[in-house]
């Protein structure tokens, strides 16, 4: 059976050190890959980037990094490129996507489709007059490697590759572990199928700390409940020895009901609409 690729990136684990960014340079400036890859341009040009989100406010501030690669999708058609002469950009058996540095020669059509279906994955090089993408190496697994450098470079083991066609394959058993937690970054609307996809993409949260009334100190222990008023989805949780408390990777754009209580006091709830990182401050509880 033929293999067909998967990279899965954890984004819990990435903690922005960038050495998958300065692993593509490395193999690609001044380097050339005929049929795979001309030469990357060496200054302002990076094929896998770093994208950095910024969540929340004052005390309960949170930074998530996103790195940023062409997703090569199994589905696309070439033909649907308008003004892409034919083989300028092929797609492999096992997903990869092939922008050819011969014939596709002065064809700025290819980058400016890609452009629009995932900005900022394929880049035009105007010296050689030539749209280029990072190709996972497929030079490199072509020749028995079984990592692309980025997932082989990576110190905190965040991207998951393999074959999905093998269940025993690192990508397969992660899919595994976590069953309708990945996700796509760039748009599926037109059946497009990922060969790089994503857990835990950055989602707005909620978080806040408890207090009591006639006490300065923390609350350790208080239960914090959170209800979905569209869905009714529920989840709990207590504060830790700060009084704080944090509901992450909820659904943009919905309300939601955050319930304080502890012995002796009087249960409180404060109803927020999440269009962003919610910091709810102190959730002052009065005596019961």
């Amino acid at each position: 059976m033929a293999k067909k690729y998967g990279l899965v990136i954890d984004i819990t684990r990435c903690d922005g050190c960038g050495s998958c960014m300065l692993s593509v340079k490395d193999e690609y400036v001044f380097n050339n890959y005929p049929g795979y890859a001309a030469e990357q341009p060496c200054d302002g040009v990076n094929w896998l980037w770093l994208k950095e989100v910024e969540q929340g406010h004052g005390t309960k501030l949170k930074m998530d990094y996103i790195p940023i690669l062409f997703p090569h999708n199994r589905n696309l058609n070439p033909a649907d490129i308008p003004g892409a002469p034919e083989g300028a950009v092929r797609v492999r058996e096992d997903g990869l996507v092939i922008i050819d540095p011969e014939k596709a020669k002065g064809c700025k059509a290819i980058y400016d489709y890609f452009e629009k279906v995932a900005p900022g994955t394929v880049f035009w090089n105007e010296e050689l007059q030539l749209p280029q993408t990072y190709i996972l190496d497929a030079h490199r697994l072509d020749q028995g490697d079984k990592l692309p450098r980025c997932v082989e470079d990576c110190p905190t083991q965040a991207m998951h590759w393999g074959d999905l066609n093998d269940p025993e394959s690192e990508v397969s058993k992660f899919i595994a572990e976590h069953p309708d937690e990945i996700e796509d970054y760039f748009s599926t609307e037109n059946g497009e199928d990922y060969v790089v996809r994503y857990y835990k993409l950055p989602k707005p949260f909620i978080a806040g700390e408890v207090m009591l009334c006639d006490s300065p100190d923390c609350v350790k222990g208080a239960k914090v409940t959170i209800q979905c008023e569209q869905c009714n989805w529920k989840q709990e949780t207590e504060t830790d020895f700060f009084g704080d408390f944090e509901f992450k990777y909820l659904k943009q754009g919905r309300t939601f009901t955050v319930t304080a209580e502890y012995p002796g006091y009087k249960a409180k709830s404060v109803t927020v609409m999440v269009d962003e990182a919610k910091n709810l401050g102190e959730i002052v509880l009065e005596k019961a």
